[in-house]
């Protein structure tokens, strides 16, 4: 009996779309390109409930015939390439002929599209791979496209489908990115019929600082290097300008965004000693450079790319970022005209300039022999304390009692009383001997075990202590960050935040956790958000977890900082109260245990 058999067309366009339509964002970026292939001038894109209910675009770029308008729902249809070679020649962002035919196998599809040189135009109607419908009909010139109810057919896709603050960050996202590389074309960005972008054709410095919700383009420094291989341009923040997030961070090859580590690593060399190493520099970066030099054809998203001189690429775009940044002055200037800042002439000037003799007091109550003469009577009368050896050697071994106190000290904990030694060691590492067991711990990471159970318990009961801010902040957020901000504002303000909105893109921070450090509020909301997009994943959709993660990964201390000592014993006994003391939040060790018998096998 035979098993192999060949699955039906609509079965193998399912699994194709898995591919290719992640999600509603997926579906956006690959009709926002076709339009622009298209050679449309104005782009309309219309969202419904984060795109699951609906995600249509409307364009006036050239059209479809009557064949083309059927021909483009095939599996591999495309009007880019005609043979292998001309993956190697590619001007346009399309060329696998896949994305159409996978959206058309898990959800409710309708296109109107008309060429200008046609009196009328084409419905196409198509559900689960099935055309329902093709007929005649009146429609401008253009396409659009009306994609309904995602994965209708594929529950179980639908069901990975995330909250619509998410999915909507999502898409925010790709709409950014087409709109950034393509500021001569105007699109607009509308959902649940409220207006999130209208972009008017302007100058790429306009359209990058529009998209990046920037006032004004004073934050920005010209990038421009003409070379054989690449030509590199586009705009760098200033290093004062750096934030705690990567969300205003682009980079296009031939106009197509890519993700690339390793020139994302050369453009954040280039800001070396310029900023500190938890900062990101802001930039949007386009290089353009042969396609016979790069292969797109990696995966389906085309996101990635590979370069036939990656070595060379990566030296350039850091060579031309360093000069851009070499050509920023950024050295203080000094007001000459006021006499009190430099004045190396002062002597020519009639003025006098009086000067007055320090104070000097002395205790004349001072007996310097007072001290000579209890040590006298440790010589006469306890003379036997001077042989003994155990005073010096309990200063140093590092065996101490910490005092009870409801006082927090720097680390933000309560004193405990209890009786161990302990010293610190290089690298940020504590050794301590606790009940016969011998313990190497990593201060930071024992630090963030033990906020991290402690921001837990804060959501959990709202037990959070809020330290309101004599003078209110306000942050302007980028669109993605302002909309995942409002999907996790209740939970932040469990933590200790009292923030609300302040306008558009923007949120005023009124007060903060108690045990945060003061001064940094704008860093410290900024760093909440990064993190949480790091660890949202790890914890399966739990936001809470992942957000007290956030804020003890901020809060911290770093493993270069040295404890005092009531600091050590403070920490470790703190540490070994947590439920779970042993492992850090993502799972990695927070110490390493060793027993007296593990010791001695090590020297056998």
């Amino acid at each position: 009996m035979d098993h192999i058999k060949l699955l039906p067309d609509n079965i193998a366009n399912q699994i194709a779309a898995g591919e290719v339509v992640q999600r509603p964002a997926s579906i956006v970026k690959e009709l926002l390109e076709n339009a622009i292939d298209a050679g449309a001038t104005a782009i309309k894109l219309i969202t419904k409930e984060g795109g699951i209910l609906l995600v249509q675009i409307i364009d006036n770029g050239s059209g479809m015939s009557v064949t083309d308008a059927r021909m483009c729902w095939e599996r591999h249809a495309t009007s880019k390439i005609s043979n292998a070679d001309d993956l190697f020649k590619l001007k346009s962002f399309g060329f696998r002929g896949e994305a159409l035919a996978s959206i058309a196998a898990i959800a409710h599809v309708e296109m109107k599209t008309k060429r200008p040189e046609d009196e009328i135009g084409t419905l196409i109607k198509i559900e689960g791979s099935k055309v329902n419908e093709q007929s005649q009909i009146a429609t401008p010139n253009g396409t659009i496209f009306s994609i309904r109810n995602l994965f209708y057919n594929v529950p179980a896709r639908r069901n990975f489908l995330k909250s619509v603050p998410v999915e909507m960050r999502h898409i925010i996202d790709e709409f950014t990115r087409v709109a950034m590389a393509h500021h001569t074309i105007a699109m607009s960005l509308y959902h649940n019929d409220k207006d999130v972008f209208d972009l008017k054709p302007t100058t790429r410095a306009n359209r990058i600082a529009e998209l990046m919700c920037k006032k004004n383009t004073a934050d920005f420094l010209s990038v421009s290097e003409n070379h054989d291989l690449v030509i590199v341009n586009g705009f760098v923040g200033k290093p004062e300008v750096a934030k705690r997030t990567r969300g205003e961070q682009f980079l296009f090859v031939n106009n197509r965004f890519i993700k690339d580590a390793y020139l994302n690593h050369a453009i954040s060399s280039a800001y070396d000693q310029l900023i500190a190493k938890d900062q990101f520099p802001m930039y949007a970066l386009f290089l353009t450079i042969d396609p016979a030099r790069i292969d797109v054809n990696i995966h389906p998203t085309k996101t990635e790319i590979k370069f036939d001189d990656e070595r060379s690429i990566y030296a350039l775009v850091k060579s031309a970022i360093r000069k851009a940044l070499g050509q920023y002055n950024n050295m203080p200037e000094l007001e000459f005209a006021d006499k009190n800042v430099f004045n190396p002439v002062a002597f020519l000037n009639k003025e006098v300039v009086h000067t007055q003799s320090p104070d000097v007091k002395t205790n004349k109550s001072y007996n310097p022999f007072a001290a000579e003469q209890q040590w006298k009577n440790v010589q006469t009368s306890q003379w036997h304390k001077l042989f003994d050896t155990n005073i010096d050697q309990k200063e140093s071994a590092h065996t101490f009692v910490s005092q009870a106190s409801i006082e927090p000290n720097g680390l933000g904990l309560p004193l405990e009383i209890i009786e161990f030694e302990v010293m610190q060691v290089s690298n940020g590492c504590l050794a301590t001997n606790r009940n016969g067991h011998f313990y190497i711990i990593d201060q930071r990471a024992a630090h963030e075990r033990i906020l991290f159970e402690k921001y837990s318990q804060n959501i959990v009961y709202r037990s959070a202590t809020v330290q309101q801010l004599l003078f209110p902040r306000t942050i302007e957020l980028s669109k993605t960050d302002y909309i995942l901000a409002h999907d996790l504002l209740d939970d932040i303000k469990d933590l200790g935040f009292d923030v609300a909105d302040f306008g558009t893109n923007c949120l005023i921070i009124n007060g903060v956790p108690a045990e945060t450090i003061k001064g940094s509020e704008k860093e410290l909301l900024e760093s909440l958000l990064e993190n949480y997009k790091h660890n949202s994943a790890s914890f399966a959709g739990d936001k809470r977890k992942a957000l007290a993660l956030s804020l003890a990964q901020n809060e911290a201390i770093l493993r270069t900082r040295h404890l005092e000592k009531e600091e050590q014993i403070e920490l470790i006994n703190q540490l070994f109260k947590c439920e779970t003391p042993a492992t850090r939040p993502n799972g990695k060790p927070v110490f390493v245990e060793f027993t007296n018998q593990k010791i001695t096998d090590l020297f056998q």
